[in-house]
């Protein structure tokens, strides 16, 4: 009996004291640290725009005398768009080219110099001008020898009555030399068509066509001089009181004459010697303005046909056939799909962890799923309103699915670890302080760990130091434990 007292007593004994010490022990729940990949993202909602939009504007004024598409058409680099009406051009330009040529014909007369016809001719023109001159004074001394002596009035009478005579026969034969010089040129030019004799001999009949052309002028001009100078005498001898008026034209005709030769004379010299080099470079200047000219309206009506800068799609007409066309005026819209900025503001502090080049995930707004997109461009000062900086993302949009001015949202990743070791961020006790620690479960036991943690997110934190994978970390129950202190863990 009294054994079996000491029995009961033992185990009751027992019984209190692990009541006792299962009041001690921490109740916890744990998870196991784990290496995984962890990253902050930020999602930002945007918009989709063409990669290309150009206003094309109209270069000149004027009647659209075409317009080639719709909006909606999908065209081609070089595509004709709209065509400007040209005809007004089309007649300055025949204007400006007939003006051209003009002037380099006249340059190239002048570099190249006076040819042996034309040489010919200014020398009869300077012989001409010479026996004139002669004439005149010859003249001018009868008149003068008349006007000191009436008696010689009979005898200035005669002669000029016998010169008068001689000019004419002298006309007779020019006439004579011009008719069978015209023949003999008339019968060369042919022969020449026909082959029959050389370019020199042709070149000979029509010179010799030219001086008798040129003599037939001269006798006709000296038959002329002569009848006023027999009608002069005529009117002196029958009228002694005009005399004086007659010496003074005299005079005068052999002051023009004298005139006319020194030209004659200027124009051989420069036609044996050529022309100046001012007035090479003065003809050469007005080819070149020439040029210049017709350069102008070739551009101009290049211009009447506008044309498509890239391949893309038309997305706005703003002119119909027949309407006028100010010069700068807005034409078409067109755009380039084929890829797309997806347009987003962020903040200034997204905006300094991102660059140009990075890797970034785009989804629109009919899309189920992200696609890849690359930032090409970032502002580089906020708008002075809403304090946020412009990024432009570019994605592939091959098949035309999306459109310009759909929402996009864009996943940006502010930051990223591969193969940490990460634990719930609930698991970590003073997680913004200065020393951040967690409690990991070895023998039954609670034992603090302190860490350096990396990128948290809002479930997860990289722990950077002081914990390896797959240790038993408390997750719940951790808020007041010690170290060593006996912990009992539940399942999660």
């Amino acid at each position: 009996m009294k054994n079996k007292t000491i029995i009961i007593t033992l185990i009751i004994l027992v019984l209190v004291s692990t009541a006792v010490m299962a009041q001690d022990n921490k109740i916890v729940e744990t998870t196991k640290s784990m290496t995984d990949d962890i990253s902050i993202n930020e999602l930002i909602t945007g918009t989709l725009t063409p990669i290309q939009d150009v206003n094309i504007p109209a270069q000149i004024g004027g009647v659209a005398d075409q317009v080639n598409v719709e909006i909606g058409d999908k065209i081609d680099q070089g595509t004709d768009l709209i065509k400007i009406d040209d005809q007004g051009l089309l007649i300055q330009k025949r204007q400006a080219q007939a003006s051209l040529d003009s002037a380099r014909a006249n340059y190239n007369e002048m570099k190249n110099g006076a040819t042996i016809e034309e040489l010919a001719r200014v020398r009869a023109s300077y012989e001409n001008a010479k026996a004139s001159l002669e004439s005149a004074e010859t003249n001018l001394e009868l008149m003068e020898e008349i006007y000191n002596n009436r008696r010689t009035l009979e005898q200035q009478l005669v002669n000029t009555e016998q010169q008068l005579e001689n000019a004419k026969q002298n006309l007779n034969q020019a006439e004579i030399n011009y008719e069978q010089a015209k023949k003999d040129y008339q019968r060369s030019k042919n022969l020449y068509a026909d082959q029959v004799i050389s370019e020199r001999e042709f070149d000979n009949s029509e010179t010799s066509f030219e001086n008798a052309e040129i003599s037939l002028k001269q006798a006709k001009t000296s038959l002329a001089v002569a009848e006023k100078n027999y009608q002069l005498a005529k009117e002196t001898y029958n009228n002694p009181t005009e005399l004086k008026q007659q010496l003074e034209n005299a005079r005068s005709q052999v002051n023009s004459a004298r005139t006319n030769l020194k030209v004659a004379k200027a124009n051989l010299e420069e036609a044996e010697r050529g022309p100046r080099a001012e007035r090479l470079q003065a003809g050469l200047a007005s080819v070149k303005q020439a040029e210049a000219s017709l350069a102008q309206i070739e551009d101009q009506l290049s211009k009447t046909k506008i044309t498509a800068p890239f391949s893309g799609l038309i997305n706005l007409v703003n002119v119909d056939e027949g309407e006028m066309i100010a010069s700068g005026q807005t034409v078409i819209n067109l755009i380039k799909t084929d890829q797309l900025y997806a347009e987003i503001e962020v903040t200034a502090a997204t905006a300094s962890i991102i660059k140009k080049g990075d890797s970034v995930k785009v989804k629109a707004e009919t899309m189920q799923y992200y696609v890849e997109g690359v930032v090409s461009n970032i502002s580089p000062a906020a708008d002075s309103s809403s304090r946020t900086f412009l990024v432009k993302i570019k994605i592939a949009n091959q098949n035309q699915k999306l459109r310009a001015g759909m929402f996009a949202d864009v996943k940006i990743t502010k930051g990223e670890s591969g193969s940490a070791v990460v634990v719930p961020i609930e698991s970590i006790v003073n997680l913004n302080s200065d020393n951040p620690h967690v409690f990991v479960v070895e023998g039954g036991k609670a034992v603090r760990k302190d860490i350096q943690i990396g990128i948290s997110t809002d479930s997860q934190v990289e722990i950077l130091k002081g914990l390896n994978e797959n240790e038993e970390v408390i997750i719940r129950g951790q808020s007041s434990l010690e170290t060593g202190q006996a912990v009992e863990v539940r399942s999660r």
